[in-house]
């Protein structure tokens, strides 16, 4: 003779573990969602630091005056102090000169550097008068800005 088996019922957790599990589900899921919203609002209320941006309003390269004259203005929320100038990756700061910077209008930009205020233009003149060559009629040259702060602008310019 067989024996027959008893089959019981077969229930996973009882109705008070399942629902603690489901308790415990819904609590992390908050946590993780309010972690999440807790960063993206503290980011989005936090005021960014202000940084400087430089922009050039005009430029010019005259060959028969061996010279490169622009405008650079401030548009950041912060002033900046013009350190170096470079001409096709080539440091010229030394021939710079800015309009009323003291000093036969010659700014130190090397050593002190040059304060530009927020939204302040300011005429910079690369006058390489001593160099023969130094500009090319229809020849393009790389104009780079950069500040003591890191912040720098450059662009081309055409010589004519």
């Amino acid at each position: 003779m067989k024996k027959k088996r008893q089959f019981r019922s077969k229930r996973g957790f009882s109705d008070i573990v399942a629902s603690l599990i489901l308790m415990l589900l819904a609590v992390a899921a908050g946590v993780v969602v309010y972690g999440y919203l807790m960063g993206w609002i503290g980011g989005a209320t936090t005021n960014p630091k202000m940084a400087g941006h430089l922009s050039f309003d005009s430029m010019y390269a005259n060959v028969t005056g061996n010279t490169i004259t622009l405008a650079l203005r401030d548009v950041g929320g912060t002033n900046l102090v013009l350190s170096n100038v470079y001409v096709s990756g080539i440091d010229r700061t030394t021939l710079c000169s800015i309009p009323g910077a003291g000093a036969n209008n010659t700014a130190i930009l090397n050593g002190t550097g040059y304060t530009l205020l927020v939204q302040q233009v300011v005429d910079l003149t690369i006058n390489s008068t001593g160099y023969t060559g130094f500009l090319s009629t229809g020849t393009y040259y790389t104009v780079e800005v950069a500040c003591k702060d890191g912040t720098q602008v450059s662009q081309a310019v055409m010589a004519q």
